[in-house]
């Protein structure tokens, strides 16, 4: 590590320090594990403003367990991190979480910073100048001999040419001010792209460059120099390019001044030995935390580390066994993010000893493999609303081999107590090994009853017989799970639930209620086994519970289930002579004279409705019913407003040619309302009644015309009037008192 990198950690620490820590308020929402080494956990995080967390907890102490690195191919590309993730999966190697990794290039896709694996050196990347960037010093993540590893390293390439050592500023990355960059024919252009200040040599060697691996020399000789201001379009497989940046022809570094053509020169990629033989090294930055407290490797103050968004974490536990990768939704309602300092207090607060900073915002995703599928999903929800293409993921791994079946997730209709001859149907979502690896399980599945007691066809059984029982559930002919099951014979306590009175003809619904066994809890039963029955005859049941009285009188429903019967008494009315007059009807005697002798009629839907009140046209049908009037043979009445088509002109004019009604001023106002006081007189011109009687009414003047009409009702003892003195003689008259007085006249 050179020394200005030395110096920027030193300032940076003491920047860091200042930062304090905060409780884990949080709810965990869900969490399980998804291998016999991988948990995860879905959080809501309060402290602060309120985010979404998943989190990842990979047991590396699993000797089946690990995290590894994945790429895209080719690797100067994106893709999905749910995409690759799945990609990855094969027998022995099955992914079953993933978070996104390095920082990249947005419109190229390649990668910024360092990536290693198998000391293959797949990207040289670069350590960023300023303390406001991620990678300001090198810092990496990665895992070697089983463990993870978070720490600075040092990754160096040192030429030799004319006996004098130089160390390059860079691998396979655009060269910048200062530097000296070496491009292998692993570069993910073929050409260096290298700006026009400087020039570039290409050196010809005896094999391939385009895999280069720590601890790895290439020699070879000079082939070409190109001059100030052009670069090498090419990179031939077997060779390499030394690119140099001047700002004029003049501006060389001394011992490459004297290179020419046929000269030897030698690379030398070296890295610190703890990362010698990783599996694996991927460069991110800042640090967050070390040895349980923050170390914030930028400036604090600026505007990356104070943004509030979303983030991507890996981060160990104090003996490395533990790597724990975990997303921070940001940019949301629901989840607002953090910035760095909140980042590192919160990972304190999970105990997490070390931990250092991936790609975030619109970068950030974690997918996890969801219970019955053998892909990765997405588990967060990223900021910019769909899920980015990245260039590099962490996955978590499981290596263990498929076991037979041991977990099921399944659903049953009926759950709970069963009656004798209850059916019960499993639906079954999915099948698990050991290891929560998905297994087939159409055609693979079977059910039997432990005791014999349960009838099964296929997904469904039916107890036969009463006590506890259990259904043994079997994959590829291995017992693997069971389920008790309580059958009983009858209910301990059941009840009816209906009408207890209705009249004849009417229906009505019954149901059971309260159908619990000796520990009050729910017997589940088909309610086809409910047998229904009526007691009394005063009706009949349908196997649905539906009632139909047909006779008055007091009976009973009965219902029976298994071995236990109830009732419920049931009075049955006698019917009325119409849907709204009931057979205890105060005037039933009177409107049942009147109906039997056709003198008046209900309305098609069945009702009479006494209380309606009735028109001088209706009140005119009705006299000549009653008087049985001749209405074929008619002399027209003259009414202006009762023409020969209206739908009573024969009964009007048969009542007027009778002397019974008359109109005013011509008009016969045949919908007008029929008064109590115009009542009086058509009955008593009708009936051609006489006689008068002293008694008065208060509400009906001496001098009102109707006076002697209402005296000849009284003196027939057609009326009464009302109870407190009143005759309300210009109030409508109803259909069932108009009624009731023509009963009195003809009885």
């Amino acid at each position: 590590m050179n020394k200005s990198f030395k110096l920027i950690i030193l300032s940076l620490v003491f920047l860091m320090m200042a930062a304090g820590s905060v409780g884990a308020n949080q709810t965990v929402n869900e969490q399980y594990p998804l291998s016999s080494g991988v948990q995860y956990s879905k959080y809501t995080h309060t402290s602060g403003g309120t985010n979404r967390i998943n989190h990842l907890a990979v047991n590396l102490n699993d000797a089946t367990t690990n995290v590894t690195l994945g790429l895209p191919t080719p690797f100067a590309s994106r893709i999905r991190t749910t995409t690759l993730a799945t990609q990855n999966i094969a027998p022995g190697h099955r992914v079953v979480g993933a978070v996104n990794a390095a920082f990249f290039d947005m419109s190229e896709g390649y990668p910024l910073f360092l990536i290693a694996q198998k000391n293959r050196i797949i990207n040289g990347g670069k350590v960023s100048k300023g303390s406001h960037e991620y990678l300001n010093v090198p810092t990496a993540f990665g895992v070697k001999d089983g463990q993870g590893i978070i720490d600075y390293f040092d990754f160096d390439i040192t030429l030799q040419a004319k006996g004098n050592n130089y160390e390059m500023s860079g691998m396979n990355r655009e060269r910048e001010a200062g530097e000296t960059i070496i491009f292998t024919s692993g570069h993910y252009k073929s050409s260096t792209g290298s700006n026009q200040f400087g020039f570039e040599i290409l050196v010809e060697t005896e094999k391939s460059t385009k895999n280069i691996s720590f601890g790895d020399t290439i020699t070879g000789k000079v082939k070409a120099i190109t001059p100030y201001g052009q670069s090498i379009t090419n990179i031939p497989e077997n060779s390499f390019v030394i690119s140099v940046q001047g700002t004029s022809p003049y501006n060389k570094p001394e011992h490459l001044q004297e290179l020419a053509i046929g000269s030897e020169v030698s690379a030398t990629f070296t890295v610190d030995s703890k990362w010698h033989n990783a599996d694996y090294i991927v460069a991110s930055g800042p640090m967050l935390v070390r040895n349980g407290a923050p170390y914030i490797m930028m400036n604090t103050s600026s505007a990356r580390a104070t943004e509030v968004t979303a983030r991507t974490v890996v981060g160990l536990s104090k003996d490395k066994k533990t790597i724990h990768l975990i997303t921070v939704d940001g940019k949301q309602t629901a989840s607002k993010g953090m910035n760095m300092s909140q980042l590192a207090n919160y990972l304190i607060s999970l105990g997490v000893d070390t931990a250092i900073n991936l790609d975030g915002g619109g970068s950030t995703t974690m997918g996890i493999r969801k219970y019955g599928t053998n892909v990765v999903s997405l588990a967060n929800v990223p900021s910019g609303g769909s899920e980015r293409a990245v260039n590099a993921i962490l996955q978590a791994v499981s290596t263990a081999p498929l076991t037979p079946a041991k977990h099921i997730k399944y659903t049953r209709t009926n759950v709970g107590t069963m009656l004798v001859g209850t059916t019960s149907t499993i639906s079954v979502q999915y099948v698990m090994d050991a290891n929560y690896n998905t297994i087939p399980h159409e055609g693979r599945l079977a059910f039997n009853s432990k005791n014999g007691t349960l009838n099964v066809s296929g997904y469904s059984f039916t107890p036969t017989v009463a006590g506890r029982e259990e259904l043994n559930m079997y994959h590829d002919g291995t017992l693997f799970q069971s389920f008790p099951v309580n059958v009983v014979d009858a209910p301990t306590t059941m009840s009816i639930s209906g009408t207890t009175s209705l009249g004849e003809g009417d229906s009505a619904n019954y149901t059971l209620q309260n159908v619990k066994d000796s520990a009050g809890q729910d017997v589940i039963y088909n309610a086809s086994q409910i047998q229904w029955s009526v007691e009394g005859g005063i009706g009949t049941i349908a196997a649905n519970g539906r009632f139909v009285a047909t006779k008055a009188g007091t009976g009973a429903i009965v219902a029976k289930l298994g071995t236990k019967t109830v009732k419920m008494a049931v009075q049955v009315k006698a019917a009325g002579l119409f849907k709204d007059v009931p057979a205890n009807y105060t005037y039933a005697k009177e409107l049942a004279f009147l109906v039997n002798n056709k003198y008046i009629t209900g309305y098609e839907d069945g009702t009479f409705r006494p209380s309606n009140t009735l028109s001088r046209a209706h009140g005119a049908v009705i006299i000549a019913r009653v008087l049985g009037l001749d209405t074929q043979n008619v002399v027209d009445s003259g009414f202006a407003d009762v023409p020969t088509t209206y739908t009573y002109y024969k009964e009007i004019a048969a009542v007027y040619n009778a002397g019974i009604i008359d109109g005013f001023e011509g008009k016969f106002n045949p919908s007008g309302i029929l008064t109590r006081a115009q009542m009086a007189k058509i009955i008593v011109n009708a009936f051609k009644l006489q006689g008068t009687s002293t008694q008065t009414f208060s509400d009906v003047a001496a001098d009102h015309w109707s006076v002697p009409y209402i005296s000849t009702l009284l003196a027939n003892d057609v009326t009464t009037g009302y109870e407190d003195g009143t005759f309300k003689p210009n109030q409508a008259i109803t259909r069932m008192h108009y009624g009731l007085f023509l009963y009195r006249v003809l009885n």
